[in-house]
């Protein structure tokens, strides 16, 4: 059954929606396969109750939205373009801060930050890349795709040089959508929207 917070928070989302061609809320958003690099895969062990690095070399490994079903998702989609994870830091910094149940390989949420390598400026593949994988190995419970075809955008009728915040159900089914900044309180709506998909409400 639906809660209060949960129901009030999806009307202020679905009110806030753009209805773009790829992404539509309350429905499935298209799947993708990122062959090309795809998800980063850091060396980790599990120390209290959390996923830490245990070295510090990274693989790639092909990657695909269906093998993260059954767990409520946000997609953080970024262009590869320098300063472009400054536009949603504060919905990002909320996320962390919020202490969502993601830090083990098993847990009923995820964060999948996926940067669009076809979208760089001429010359800054190489430091995008970097700043990549930097942000992986500090965060290394949450899920990184470098997209180097860019096939995620392409799937999903993203803006070019933009960020974009996707959040999923177990189901896939699209609770919020949004390419730009986010508010103050659309980043405050997001996080209530999460954790009520997390404490069991539909």
């Amino acid at each position: 059954m639906n809660s209060p917070v949960l129901h009030a928070a999806a009307c202020i989302l679905l009110a806030w929606a753009p209805c773009g061609a790829g992404v539509v809320v309350g429905q499935k958003l298209p799947s993708v396969a990122v062959a090309d690099r795809g998800v980063m895969v850091p060396h980790v062990k599990v120390v209290d109750a959390r996923m830490v690095l245990d070295g510090a070399d990274i693989a790639y490994r092909p990657w695909t939205l269906a093998e993260t079903a059954g767990r409520v998702r946000t997609i953080y989609h970024l262009a590869g373009r320098i300063g472009i994870e400054g536009v949603n830091k504060d919905f990002i910094d909320a996320i962390i801060a919020a202490k969502l149940p993601e830090f083990l390989p098993d847990s009923p949420y995820k964060t999948i930050t996926i940067l669009n390598l076809s979208d760089t400026l001429w010359g800054t593949h190489g430091i995008a890349s970097g700043k990549f994988e930097t942000s992986q190995r500090q965060f290394p419970h949450a899920l990184y795709v470098a997209d180097e075809k860019g096939v995620a955008r392409a799937a999903w009728d993203l803006q070019p040089r933009q960020s974009a915040v996707i959040i999923l159900d177990r189901d896939d089914t699209v609770l919020f959508f949004k390419e730009g900044k986010l508010s103050p309180g659309e980043i405050r709506a997001a996080i209530d929207l999460i954790r009520g998909k997390l404490g069991g409400g539909r």
